[in-house]
């Protein structure tokens, strides 16, 4: 499972989003900028890892089976949640003083609490929640949640593959996962996000970055699928499973629009300063052009492409429209994130230094996710419903 080769590109690429990251973080005048990156390239594990774990969910708590052949590379593919785990700690160490102003202010109480009150009448109750101890032992619980749900789903799928029936376990792990996601990546992402304005609140922020997790795990999803599919998943995926997972990408990316104009019209009608500002940040110095080119990316291209039945099943047009969407939705983590630091002058998702630290985790993801597969396979082979997935007999 995965050549020489393709294991030395991954190590080159964390070797050279590490020199990357160290280089930058040496200078003062660089630093705060190494770790913005940073946080954004530890979406690329953690979004998919998250969204990857819903697929899992969701799919076994509806009773779905088509996903049946996909299910052990969707568990490699969740491989990735220690790197969240890392990068976390580093920025919790070091660098939340440069993307925090409230982990900042955190050794003067006055100036801490001064903060939350000049932005909000209820800074109070703010200030006590957003500290740097609360958010370490909180994001660290989520992660260790995480982890714990994670191998959870793999212990029962490898039982599965030694003959235990695991169907009802599994349909309760699911839906108890389901809720608990639903909680704890909410606050993660409000606590690593949405927490770099004090002043921002979003009732759809949890939502919001949801849609995006699982888009960018569809869209790798495809990719890896496609590429085993050349070699030890030849067979096991057919026409009928592509147009499947293009079924998921085309109605996934208009959900991913509703949510965004739903989140961008609640602002826009209540016309709230703690709100709008956020987005009136983000329509100026190129900004605005970039949330447009997401837009694009993330929804118009693939409704239009996958709309078309027999586009839903060609190769071409899945790797097509699943590399647009993975720029889309980095598109949208810089759009999210680097505002916050360079207000005024355009801070592209192009960013080298930045695409060089998100190349070295997705290197890194994907070197975890090849070790998983060479060492339980990427076929759920005790799968009492693999045979006639494959077969498509579901759809009869």
């Amino acid at each position: 499972m995965g050549g020489t080769r393709l294991q030395a590109a991954c190590l080159a690429l964390v070797v050279i989003g590490i020199a990357t990251f160290a280089g930058m973080a040496f200078f003062e005048s660089t630093r705060q900028h190494a770790w913005a990156a940073l946080l954004q390239g530890m979406m690329v594990p953690t979004f998919i890892a998250i969204g990857g774990l819903f697929f899992i969910a969701a799919h076994s708590a509806a009773g779905s089976t088509w996903t049946t052949p996909l299910r052990r590379v969707m568990e490699g593919l969740t491989a990735g949640i220690p790197l969240t785990l890392i990068a976390f700690i580093a920025i919790a160490a070091a660098g939340g003083s440069y993307l925090y102003e409230w982990v900042h202010l955190a050794g003067d109480k006055s100036a801490h609490h001064g903060l939350f009150h000049a932005h909000n009448t209820d800074g109070l109750n703010k200030s006590a929640w957003m500290t740097p101890g609360r958010w370490i032992a909180t994001t660290i619980a989520i992660i260790g949640v995480w982890w714990l749900f994670r191998t959870l789903f793999v212990k029962l799928s490898l039982a599965q593959d030694g003959g235990a029936d695991i169907k009802s376990r599994h349909v309760r792990l699911s839906i108890t996962w389901l809720i608990i996601m639903a909680f704890t990546f909410t606050m993660f992402c409000w606590d690593m996000i949405l927490a770099l304005h004090v002043n921002f609140v979003s009732a759809m922020w949890g939502v919001y970055c949801f849609t995006s997790a699982v888009q960018t795990f569809i869209a790798v999803l495809v990719l890896v699928v496609l590429w085993l599919r050349q070699g030890p998943m030849a067979g096991a995926v057919r026409s009928h499973t592509l147009h499947d997972l293009g079924t998921w990408t085309l109605v996934w990316g208009a959900f991913c629009a509703y949510i965004a104009f739903a989140q961008y019209l609640v602002v826009y009608y209540a016309n709230l300063d703690e709100e709008t500002f956020f987005f009136l940040m983000r329509m100026q110095h190129g900004y605005g052009q970039a949330y447009f080119a997401e837009f694009v990316l993330r929804f118009l291209v693939p409704f239009t492409i996958l709309m078309s039945q027999s586009m839903r099943s060609r190769p071409s047009a899945l790797i097509g429209v699943a590399i647009l969407v993975l720029i889309g939705n980095w598109m949208d983590w810089s759009w999210l994130i680097m505002p916050a630091f360079s207000q005024n002058a355009y801070r592209g998702f192009y960013d080298l230094p930045t695409l060089l630290i998100g190349a070295g985790f997705a290197g890194a993801m994907l070197l975890l996710a090849l070790a998983f597969w060479r060492k339980h396979g990427v076929l759920p082979k005790g799968d009492p419903r693999l045979q006639s997935t494959i077969n498509a007999e579901h759809l009869h």
